[in-house]
This record gives C-alpha cells, sequence and structure tokens, in this order.
C-alpha cells in the first residue's frame, strides 16, 4: 500500500508541477465548438506503464497484488468514428486498442503482456487541453498469451497538446496509469 500512495502522490505532484509551470496563455474554451480542434483520423500513443493495483489472477495467490508494483511500457491506437457525438460539444468517441508489456510479480514468467480494446470518449476543452474517458477490456496473459486472463479497464486522462499534431498524455485508472506522447494523423 505503501509504494501504491507513494507512486500517485508522485504523479500528483508531477501533474500539479505541470499546470504551475505551463506557459501562460490566453486559453479560449473551444467545449462548445463542435468540431472546432486540429483533424485528425487516428491517434498513435507510445506510453509508459505503472501498474499500482490489480489482480493476481490465480497465478498463484488469491487476491489482490497488495504492495507490488509493476513497470513496462506498450503502444496504444484510437481511430476516431464519431464526432460530435453530443451535437452542441466539441467532442468524439474512438475505437481505442492496444498492447503493453510489465514485468509481474506472481507470473510464473517475468512479464505480462495486455491487449486492451474499447472505447475512447474526448472532450476538447481549449486548443491545449481535452480531456477524455476510457472503458473496454483487457486480455492479460503469464508470458507471450499463456494463461489469458480478461479484465475491465477504465481510465480517465487528459492531454496537453503542445501542437496540432502531438501532445502528452496522462492516463489514470485501472489496471494502468500510464504516460505518453499522442501522435495525430490523417
Amino acid at each position: 500500500m505503501t509504494n501504491a500512495v507513494t507512486t500517485l502522490g508522485a504523479g500528483a505532484l508531477a501533474g500539479a508541477a505541470l499546470l504551475l509551470f505551463a506557459p501562460q496563455a490566453e486559453a479560449q474554451l473551444i467545449l462548445k465548438n463542435p468540431k472546432d480542434h486540429p483533424p485528425y483520423i487516428a491517434e498513435l500513443e507510445p506510453h509508459l506503464d505503472i501498474l499500482p493495483w490489480g489482480r493476481s489472477y490465480g497465478l498463484g495467490r488469491t487476491g489482490y497484488r497488495g504492495t507490488a508494483i509493476d513497470l513496462g511500457g506498450g503502444f496504444r491506437a484510437t481511430i476516431k468514428i464519431v464526432e460530435p457525438v453530443i451535437p452542441k460539444l466539441n467532442n468524439s468517441i474512438g475505437i481505442t486498442f492496444g498492447l503493453d508489456i510489465t514485468n509481474c510479480h506472481f507470473c510464473s514468467r517475468s512479464w505480462s503482456l495486455w491487449t486492451p480494446v474499447g472505447a475512447n470518449w474526448t472532450f476538447y476543452l481549449t486548443r491545449e487541453w481535452s480531456v477524455f474517458a476510457d472503458l473496454g477490456f483487457a486480455l492479460r496473459s503469464n508470458g507471450f498469451y499463456e494463461n489469458a486472463y480478461p479484465d475491465f479497464f477504465g481510465m480517465v486522462g487528459g492531454r496537453w497538446h503542445f501542437s496540432d499534431k502531438a501532445a502528452l498524455t496522462v492516463r489514470l485508472g485501472y489496471p494502468f496509469v500510464s504516460v505518453g506522447v499522442s501522435f495525430f494523423t490523417g
């Protein structure tokens, strides 16, 4: 529990530092202007993962992991399918999928493979900031799809768009906390 609290505390401090030291700008609210954001078809995001919580899935122990924190990295792609969903707001829904590899404290191998697939709902607040929620399922396996287990994932996050084609992306939720850079294509 102490490691999880330390990790979450460090993440909160990093987020606060980003907000405090971000350049001052006149941010114009674009939330009520549908489609008033840089056009793109897909978002490609390499990222780093922290797994401060999760289940052991019958991999030798029962219940939750306790203080074991797994680390790793991955890649996520989101393809925009509907825009706008709420006609009077600047929002979109996409299909998100990816691949993550983390170390594993409860596996017969020393790593786990995660394959998430779900929906991503994004709201564009300003030209520089967007927020989103991800919801779906992930297939988690001990090694390369040995002893595979389905799991739910739910995350909220934000993006700081430092250009029209790239953004710093942070996700917080279950089972991952991730930080990456999103590249917008199309």
